[in-house]
């Protein structure tokens, strides 16, 4: 399966790869090298501030969807607020990292640890 190159990399707090990733930063490569899309990513140009307004900017390149196909989005929520983003693999699997995971996995997004705190499935609309 095309995820096994992808398993294994490790986590690092605002990573952009090659060699480590955060969340954000494995979405961000997995959607240009499977998709060829290349997805802004706030975190590598802008200031603080500004990546909030970014975001709002770029919510209408995604819609809402019930059921994760390939591609997709998966937002988590962490303490509350959505902070977690993973890579839906299929409509039960993601691939993702995280510090507690300490690099990339492959996981099913709908088991209790993760389907409890799912913000949302979201689509590239373009």
């Amino acid at each position: 399966m095309w995820t096994d190159d992808w398993i294994g990399i490790p986590y690092q707090d605002l990573g952009r790869g090659p060699d480590s990733y955060d969340c954000l930063g494995l979405f961000v490569e997995l959607q240009r090298v499977q998709h060829d899309r290349e997805i802004y990513d706030p975190l590598c140009s802008v200031g603080e501030a500004a990546r909030y307004e970014i975001a709002e900017q770029s919510k209408p390149l995604w819609r809402e969807v019930s059921e994760a196909q390939a591609g997709d989005a998966l937002l988590f929520r962490v303490r509350g607020r959505p902070l977690h983003i993973g890579y839906a693999v299929s409509a039960r699997l993601m691939l993702h990292t995280s510090a507690q995971s300490g690099g990339s996995v492959l996981e099913d997004f709908t088991t209790s640890k993760w389907g409890a705190n799912l913000e949302g499935i979201y689509r590239y609309v373009g």
